[in-house]
């Protein structure tokens, strides 16, 4: 290389010895980074000193070419930046003085690693350029220089050394030059890190053309490090930059904190550097930043399109990013236009560049069916998109799947575009595109429709949102508006050049479609599909109250318990919406609880079922062939579903800052998943049982004590679960300060029935997934035993908002509806209040409780949650009812048809399944079953428990 090919070397300025340190700018008088900054300002000076022009143009020749970081950073999840040093101000000598760092830098990249940083500094890292020269010539992944730049000259001298990125500290420099170094660095092949340790320096980073942007948990200043700092100030940074956390790392659980919040990298040092197998550790790391791949995540994933493709570059940026979709562009007259013969190419290169390419999409506008063949035939589409004024009649003759683009004004009502939707999708087409109206060419205007109108109409049908999208809102878009999917165009391009064909820019490509797809991960409680019911089903007021009417639900307690529960609500929808907590809570239930649990196909089960709804009624009109599910939370850790919402409010406990749990239980099961929930996180545990369910479940008694709970026997009442519930309360009232109630089931009063529902929502969220991926739709029927709730609605609330889906409980029937000893409080019961809520119970003319007869402990209760008696008193949920014999005879059937030994209370769903085919006491305008019916039912826990009662049953009916 010439100097000719260099002239930046010519106009080099050497360090400034007048240009004044952080000191005497204003900034603190004395600190550690500045005492380094100082000690490299004297090093670069003696260094340049020493140097030559001969010695410059050396170092310039052997200068490689950068190798690229910012599309591996933009790719899905939280990459590692591995650290190389020898020590650190803060921790002393890290690593042993005849550390071999190239085997260690190979370590980390046999582990994984996306980068590697080097620290150069030698004073107090004992770093060198030497080591970044060694290490970059070592690996083939590119190399950060971790060094302390105070002087614009060591930017070169770092590049021709082998750095691919340098770190920029914002603490060090004015907003100016902090400007002018990462203009510098880009303009020399260096990609800049400009980190920031708190807000200011922060605002100063994002001033700057930086594209990766630090944020430290340490100050360097003092050296004091806030491992919440990074989480604070991640959501400062727009999302079209790319973030690294830093500092702080112990474990990889902070990895996967920080990809939950957002981040892209993190650099992780110490760590790293004192773990005996470097490439075990790295891969470690590596592994927490990946995107969770759970059943529930994916299916809440957007479906994403890249449109306005011009060129080979744009498809494999798309195809690199993972997007869903492209859009080839044969509208003519439009900025992206394509000849036939360049679309044809550009699809035979997507078809090319993968195994499963993205769906090819033909955008067309009023083209009419002559040149919608001609273009069928040429390019072969997997989809036609119509943008113009095209009619139901002209899309239907597409002879492709059709999608159709809805120009959208502000001035627009929600319901004409929801009617204008359904007009399409009642003539078959494949997706519905939102586009704002008002460009000089039909759609792509570049701007977003309103907000409000997006979610009104997404909210009834199912909508890709378009115009206006880019990688720094799109995410705030989907997490808005519960679209299914997004499409961008002029927000994934280059600027603009006059009389060129508008180009894709890869690395807004990427940044578009992983903000995208990662924008509802760990965010179990949005809505991210349309729901067309009413809101009263879906969700509480802020007052907590259900209902069409909003008649159930509420807050009815004594005026002690309304600062805890006022503390409980403000806590709980603080991180309703918080990745890191779900991501945390995942990451148990997946690790220790199981999750997801299987979805098992009972074929035995499911032919039996249907001889036995034969026999009910043999001119029912039963289904040809039934596939019947179940979803086997018998499988999770503690055996039933009660795991799911005692490890999250055990998590919510110390978020609360409290030390003491309590909880009620009636079969035993949410006793001992609050008691193992406890023991895993080291928090003590009282659990209130009544003393008839102690006798019944005495197994479950002793796992309570084993898991060192403390088991207190309520001998008050019924002794059974309603009064578990009053003890719990009572000593809650008395405690409220440090202890936190873990109510079990979905009832009782404003926020509980909202949180153990989200807690328990993963049931549906994981089966609705697991049905669509084997059947390929969701399930005609979705049925659940049904006591408090807990697993009624962790199972159901998922198809709340599908109208395909009919949903069913079965309740406890007890002796009989008739005799009035049972426990049907929707069959049987009134409006009322129990335990500080109003919801459907078992009560007299007088409104006194009446007691609940069952012999499932779990089922033995005189109410049901607010959400579930909403449903069923807007008519949504069906309403069925299994006597004891009933229950235990569908024990012994599942069991010998299947081997699954269920537990008594997931028995009553089981006992209802030939009643619910056969159509017997269905509401009158329950629809027919299809030719091939798709069945699925909750199998809330296993029959271990039930043993006793089961023998003594089953001694009664030998055959």
């Amino acid at each position: 290389m010439s100097i000719s090919e260099r002239p930046e070397l010519e106009r080099l300025p050497l360090p400034d010895e007048d240009a004044p340190d952080a000191a005497d700018r204003g900034g603190p008088s004395r600190n550690v980074v500045e005492e380094i900054a100082a000690r490299r300002r004297d090093d670069i000076r003696e260094e340049m000193a020493r140097l030559s022009l001969d010695d410059h143009l050396a170092i310039a020749e052997a200068t490689p070419p950068p190798r690229p970081i910012l599309e591996r950073l933009a790719a899905p999840g939280l990459h590692l930046i591995a650290e190389i040093k020898r020590s650190s101000p803060s921790a002393g000598e890290i690593a042993a003085p005849d550390e071999d760092i190239i085997a260690r830098a190979r370590a980390y990249e046999a582990g994984g690693a996306t980068a590697i940083s080097v620290l150069c500094e030698p004073h107090w890292f004992g770093g060198s350029v030497d080591d970044l020269r060694a290490v970059r010539a070592a690996v083939s992944i590119p190399v950060l220089a971790k060094e302390f730049v105070v002087e614009e000259i060591q930017l070169p001298h770092l590049r021709a050394a082998g750095a691919d990125l340098v770190l920029l500290l914002a603490v060090l420099h004015p907003r100016k030059r902090l400007a002018d170094l990462v203009r510098r660095a880009l303009e020399i092949g260096l990609e800049p890190l400009v980190e920031a340790h708190d807000e200011r320096e922060l605002v100063e980073a994002l001033a700057t053309n930086a594209r990766l942007i630090g944020i430290n948990n340490r100050d360097l200043r003092s050296l004091d490090v806030d491992t919440d700092r990074a989480l604070r100030l991640r959501e400062l940074v727009p999302d079209d930059r790319l973030v690294v956390a830093e500092s702080g790392v112990r474990d990889p659980a902070t990895v996967a904190a920080w990809r939950a919040a957002g981040f892209d990298a993190a650099l992780v040092g110490e760590a790293l550097v004192r773990a005996g197998d470097a490439a075990a550790a790295a891969r470690s790391f590596v592994a927490a930043g990946r995107p969770p791949a759970d059943p529930a995540n994916r299916a809440s994933t957007a479906f994403v399109k890249v449109c306005g493709v011009t060129d080979a570059e744009g498809v494999l940026a798309a195809v690199r990013s993972g997007a869903d979709a492209i859009g080839l562009n044969l509208v003519p007259g439009t900025p992206r236009e394509l000849t036939l013969d360049e679309a044809v190419a550009l699809a035979r290169i997507t078809r090319s560049l993968a195994t499963t390419p993205p769906a090819i999409v033909a955008i067309t506008a009023d083209a009419g069916p002559r040149r919608i063949a001609e273009i069928v035939v040429a390019v072969d589409p997997d989809a036609v998109q119509f943008s113009g004024d095209e009619t139901a009649e002209d899309v239907a003759a597409a002879g492709r799947p059709a999608w159709k683009a809805l120009r959208v004004s502000d001035a627009d009502d929600a319901a004409s575009v929801v009617g204008r939707a359904h007009v399409f999708l009642d003539a078959g087409v494949e997706r519905i595109l939102l586009d704002a109206a008002g460009g000089p060419h039909p759609g792509g205007t570049g701007f977003r429709i309103g907000t409000e109108l997006a979610t009104a109409v997404a909210r009834e049908v199912p909508v890709l949102l378009a115009g206006g999208l880019d990688p720094a809102n799109v995410a705030g878009a989907l997490r808005d508006v519960p679209a299914i999917g997004v499409d961008s165009a002029s927000g994934t391009e280059r600027p603009p050049v006059v009389g060129q064909r508008r180009t894709k820019d890869p690395l807004r490509v990427a940044l578009y479609v992983k903000r995208a797809k990662g924008a509802r991960l760990d965010r179990p409680n949005l809505a991210v599909r349309p729901t067309p019911v009413p809101a009263g089903l879906l969700t509480a007021d802020a007052a907590g109250r259900w209902g069409v009417d909003r008649a159930f639900g509420g807050r009815y307690v004594p005026e002690t318990l309304m600062a805890a529960l006022e503390q409980l609500e403000t806590a709980y929808f603080a991180i309703r919406h918080d990745p890191v907590f779900w991501s945390e809570l995942r990451e148990l239930l997946g690790r220790y609880a199981g999750r997801p649990t299987p979805l098992y196909r009972a074929d035995r089960l499911a032919y039996e079922a249907l001889e036995r709804a034969v026999a009910l009624d043999p001119t029912a009109r039963l289904p040809h062939r039934l596939r019947l599910y179940l979803k086997r939370e018998d499988l999770a850790h503690t055996g039933a579903h009660k795991i799911n919402n005692a490890l999250g409010q055990a998590l919510l406990t110390r978020r609360l800052g409290k030390d003491r749990v309590i909880a009620e239980t009636g079969a035993g099961q949410h006793g001992v998943a609050t008691a193992t929930a406890c023991a895993l996180l080291g928090l003590p545990c009282v659990v209130f049982m009544g003393a008839v369910d102690i006798e019944r479940q005495q197994p479950n008694m002793l796992r309570m004590q084993a898991l060192g709970a403390e088991v207190r026997p309520v001998t008050s009442g019924t002794a059974t679960l309603k009064d578990a519930v009053n003890d719990a309360m009572r000593d809650w009232v008395t405690n409220v300060e440090t202890t936190h109630y873990v109510l079990g089931s979905a009832m009782g009063p404003h926020p509980y029935p909202t949180i153990v529902r989200d807690l328990q929502r993963r049931i549906g969220d994981e089966a609705a997934a697991q049905v669509v991926e084997i059947e390929g739709r969701l399930p005609d029927l979705a049925l659940a035993c049904v006591g408090g709730g807990s697993n009624a609605i962790g199972l159901l609330d998922r198809f709340i908002g599908e109208p395909s889906v009919r949903l069913a409980v079965a309740e406890a029937a007890g002796e009989g509806i008739a005799t009035g000893r049972h426990a049907a409080a929707l069959a049987g019961g009134t409006p009322g209040i129990l335990h500080g809520s109003r919801s459907m119970m078992l009560q007299d003319a007088d409104g006194q409780v009446v007691e609940a007869h069952s012999a499932s402990a779990g089922l033995d209760y005189p109410g049901v949650g607010p959400q579930i008696a909403a449903l069923a008193t807007a008519g949504r949920l069906e309403v069925q009812a299994a006597t004891d014999g009933e229950a235990f005879e569908a024990m012994r059937w599942l069991s010998r048809a299947e081997g699954i030994l269920p537990a008594l209370e997931s028995a009553h769903a089981l006992a209802v399944v030939p009643r619910l085919l056969a159509g017997v006491d269905a509401p009158v305008e329950a629809p027919g079953w299809p030719e091939e019916a798709v069945l699925l039912v909750g199998l809330s826990g296993r029959g271990d428990k039930d043993l006793a009662s089961f023998g003594r049953w089953l001694e009664e009916h030998r055959t």
